[in-house]
């Protein structure tokens, strides 16, 4: 009979502590609505995208780094060329002050002639104007409130050594 009122007494222990739980915290739903707004408080989150400056580095093997500092981290980085003049389009999304019409600024190197920046709404657009016959390789990595675009140089045309005269 003791063994059967110690199981019991565990029983009603076990509910209790169990009821208490529940009643004391409420599950959590990791797959439920969210509450979509941010608050005011994060650093830069208040900030609108913009440009805040640029600047064209070349290395001795030709490659050039145009990084773009920006005002606060972008949405996303999207890029897009022209072909017909050569031009690299950089697309960053986020919240934009005002809209503007494109300005543009000497790139200050021989490959990278002018940069044009102009804003939309939601959207931060720099246009990369190339002095080049054709369109090089290009990467872009987004790194923070930084953007780089590098871009590789042309590859002289290499005549075979049998055709040299």
């Amino acid at each position: 009979m003791s063994g059967l009122r110690a199981l019991l007494c565990c029983a009603l222990a076990a509910a209790a502590v169990a009821g208490g739980c529940s009643t004391k915290h409420k599950p959590k739903d990791e797959l439920g609505a969210k509450d979509a707004s941010l608050s005011s408080d994060i650093p830069g989150y208040s900030v609108p995208l913009e440009l805040q400056a640029f600047n064209v580095d070349s290395t001795e093997g030709g490659y050039r780094g145009v990084f773009l500092r920006l005002s606060r981290v972008p949405t996303s980085v999207v890029t897009s060329v022209q072909s017909s003049p050569p031009r690299i389009i950089v697309d960053m999304q986020g919240p934009t002050g005002t809209e503007s019409a494109e300005e543009v600024f000497p790139g200050g190197d021989e490959l990278v002639t002018h940069v044009g920046v102009s804003r939309s709404y939601g959207w931060l657009r720099v246009v990369l104007d190339l002095d080049a016959d054709q369109l090089p390789e290009y990467a872009v990595f987004p790194m923070a409130d930084w953007v780089m675009v590098r871009i590789k140089p042309f590859e002289g045309h290499h005549v075979p050594w049998a055709h040299r005269g």
